[in-house]
């Protein structure tokens, strides 16, 4: 995953521990592929020297517990997991919504005045792994958590985003719409506040009804700007691709799907039509027919390194086919001499860090500087040296350096999108999210109170 340790020529003290930096090369591999690390390649038409100045490659930030199978541990709700250890299940406990919902949602994200174009505030592709409070207009009473439902089809999203004119373009029909809110509102009041067999469930429920379709209508009206480009229909059936049989071992139809839901990705934002888009990548792109749960990850630790390597190849394609793919896509001029990658930030995250299940040293690779708030072409690697345990799984060479906490690397990117640690952090704790203080049983040495206390700061070497 990683450039080689001799990248990194700068170092400072930072929360107890020495960090490290150097600035990313590209080199060529002998089959002609450029490359950052052996799971980071591509065409070299699409990695350039160009866009390696606009990545970060980041290792060492680590979820301070054994959370193992998860999907909200990537956007910050570390209770969506499996409950297979005491950490996890402890931590489900502790819901929250994820950053892709915290910005959408914020005004400081969003304007009053830019949600006047913005048809969703937040694409999501797959599920589960954006998770919301159920009325999250409502600051004081927002309910619960909930999973917010993501899209597999490609086409449907579209749509979501682009109404059809008529021509081969897709642009919005600007009709004001008569508020079918406002008309129930009165009998909404009254139903709320005036029956006395109304539990406060129900309370929640329809106030969280009523919520989503003022929400839905505030997007049926919507104004495309005029500005927006005529922006080419998506025209990949995606559910169709799904749907083939050999398409669980067949990388080529997986990259068709990813690179369908790019383009939709690529179009809002360009058009300005929402500037969020999360994806749960749960397709392995390789050929491998197996258990790839059991037979390749559980075993991609060991000495010999074959499954290792299965999993390389995997991951090489997954960059390659979905990563660059949508970086290619948004590095393109958006009229300032800047391109839309340059005001954005991309992020590839992965469930597991160090070796399968841990949260030690998830992988984190970026593109894009937020509009000049981030310094880019960095490789950047926060583990302490001198905090290492000897994995737990039998047959397992890897070792664990204690890094710096996820929650920081959370914070960082919520502060390059604008807002301020006072929007999202809680209970005295840096970063985000911010529910609980907890370390897994035998990492306090790991996670001391210096790595606690700097969580709020944006990661270092990246403020720019």
């Amino acid at each position: 995953m990683y450039p080689a340790d001799g990248t990194l020529t700068d170092s400072m003290t930072y929360a107890g521990r020495t960090v490290k930096r150097g600035k990313l090369s590209l080199q060529t591999d002998s089959t002609g592929l450029a490359q950052l690390s052996n799971v980071l390649r591509g065409s070299p038409s699409l990695l350039t020297a160009s866009l390696a100045a606009k990545m970060n490659i980041i290792r060492g930030c680590d979820i301070p517990w054994y959370i193992q199978h998860h999907t909200g541990g990537h956007l910050g709700n570390f209770a969506r997991n499996d409950g297979n250890s005491t950490d996890g299940q402890f931590m489900q406990g502790y819901p929250t919504p994820t950053i892709d919902q915290v910005m959408g949602w914020s005004p400081k994200f969003y304007t009053e005045s830019d949600l006047s174009g913005i048809r969703q505030r937040a694409l999501v592709v797959g599920s589960p792994i954006s998770f919301n409070w159920s009325n999250p207009s409502n600051p004081q009473d927002h309910g619960p958590v909930q999973g917010v439902a993501g899209s597999l089809d490609a086409l449907a999203l579209f749509k979501q985003i682009f109404v059809n004119t008529g021509g081969t373009g897709m642009t919005n029909p600007n009709a004001a719409l008569v508020s079918v809110a406002d008309r129930v509102h009165a009998d909404y009041l009254r139903l709320r506040n005036s029956n006395t067999r109304l539990s406060s469930d129900d309370r929640h429920r329809l106030d969280d009804h009523m919520q989503r379709m003022s929400e839905l209508e505030r997007k049926l009206n919507v104004r495309m700007s005029a500005s927006c480009p005529t922006i080419a229909a998506v025209t990949t059936d995606t559910t169709k691709l799904q749907n083939m049989s050999t398409y669980a071992v067949d990388p080529a139809l997986q990259k068709q799907v990813y690179q369908a839901f790019n383009q939709v990705i690529a179009a809002a934002i360009i058009c300005d039509t929402s500037r969020v888009a999360v994806i749960d990548v749960r397709d392995h792109f390789s050929t491998y027919a197996g258990d790839w749960h059991q037979d390749v990850a559980h075993h991609a630790a060991e000495p010999d390194g074959a499954k290792e390597q299965t999993m390389v190849a995997a991951h090489q394609l997954t960059f390659a086919n979905i990563f660059l793919d949508l970086c290619s896509k948004l590095d393109i001029d958006d009229g300032t001499g800047k391109t839309y990658l340059d005001n954005s930030l991309v992020v590839w995250t992965q469930e597991s860090g160090e070796y399968t299940h841990s949260g030690c040293g998830m992988p984190i690779v970026t593109a894009g500087s937020a509009g000049g708030f981030l310094t880019t072409g960095n490789y950047c690697d926060y583990r302490n040296p001198a905090f290492v345990v000897d994995a737990g799984e039998s047959g397992n060479t890897v070792k664990l350096f204690g890094g710096l906490l996820w929650q920081q690397w959370l914070g960082t990117a919520l502060q390059a999108m604008g807002l301020d640690r006072a929007d999202y952090e809680k209970n005295g704790l840096g970063g985000y999210p911010g529910p609980v203080k907890f370390i897994g049983p035998g990492l306090s040495k790991f996670y001391t109170d210096e790595v606690w206390n700097a969580a709020g700061d944006v990661l270092p070497f990246l403020k720019a």
